[in-house]
């Protein structure tokens, strides 16, 4: 009888915990329903009152209408080309600083990353101005270079403490037994290090990839022909003077979420493990 009942009690409990959780994934995934729910509207119908959660007549005309009427793969394009080479950059300085902080003890040590630390908690607009003279005086004015490298300057600080912990979780017996067979300190990193690290590298970039690809402030300021522009700056650019078309910007929307969904999907356990693991080590 005692048996019964505390089974049932732990169905009771497990229906709780997944009922909280539904809710909650619900709340959470309201605002993209209704953002695909729109673009399958028709144009009359997106503002009706009471507004319609689910459509009553499906039209996917936006999907066709978007490729002819907008820019949306030159967009996309250029968002790859910027996310790509963020992350490139990135990881060029965050592996070496955070290797070099993880396996040697020199003076400034904890000074350089609590400094680095300091950097992440600046917002972006703060800095825009003093951004602003210095890509002027570097001549790098709608060049692609104008964002890429604010775009890493700001990634920089996360990624090093990422890798940094997970750096340290590795066993330094490893590298020794490594450097005794005649390996250099830069096969050893590439050969022995990093293969180890590829839950925390994975993380990185794609901490590093969305924060690159849904810039819109260092695009919207550094760039000016409309051909370099990114799927953010590209669905700002069609807000017109006197109408908005809603439906347009928002399959605009879904279709630059795509790459990020897909990105998500084939690399989610190693995103997961790198979060859970190196981030959170010292």
């Amino acid at each position: 009888m005692s048996i019964k009942l505390s089974e049932s009690r732990s169905s009771l409990q497990q229906v709780r915990i997944y009922g909280v959780l539904i809710i909650i994934l619900g709340i959470m995934m309201f605002p993209f329903y209704t953002m695909i729910s729109t673009t399958l509207k028709p144009a009359g119908e997106i503002f009706n009152s009471p507004a319609q959660v689910i459509p009553q007549n499906l039209n996917p005309s936006a999907y066709f209408q978007v490729w002819g009427e907008t820019e949306v793969i030159t967009w996309v394009m250029n968002s790859f080309i910027i996310s790509i080479s963020t992350v490139l950059l990135t990881l060029s300085l965050a592996i070496p600083a955070a290797y070099v902080c993880a396996r040697k003890d020199f003076v400034g040590k904890r000074t350089f990353l609590l400094a680095v630390l300091v950097v992440q908690m600046f917002a972006p607009v703060i800095l825009i101005v003093g951004l602003f003279d210095i890509i002027v005086t570097l001549d790098l004015m709608d060049s692609y270079l104008s964002v890429i490298i604010p775009s890493a300057a700001f990634t920089l600080p996360f990624n090093i403490w990422m890798l940094y912990g997970y750096f340290k979780t590795i066993p330094v017996e490893l590298e020794e037994a490594a450097r005794i067979d005649g390996a250099s300190q830069f096969l050893i990193l590439r050969k022995i290090v990093l293969p180890l690290t590829k839950p925390a590298l994975v993380a990185s970039i794609t901490y590093t990839f969305l924060y690159a690809w849904n810039r819109l402030l260092f695009v919207l300021t550094f760039l000016t022909s409309s051909g370099k522009y990114n799927v953010p700056r590209g669905i700002f650019s069609m807000v017109g003077v006197l109408s908005v078309d809603w439906r347009m910007m928002l399959t605009v929307a879904v279709i630059g979420v795509i790459p990020l969904l897909l990105l998500f999907a084939f690399l989610e356990e190693y995103i997961v493990a790198g979060m859970t693991s190196g981030a959170v080590k010292d």
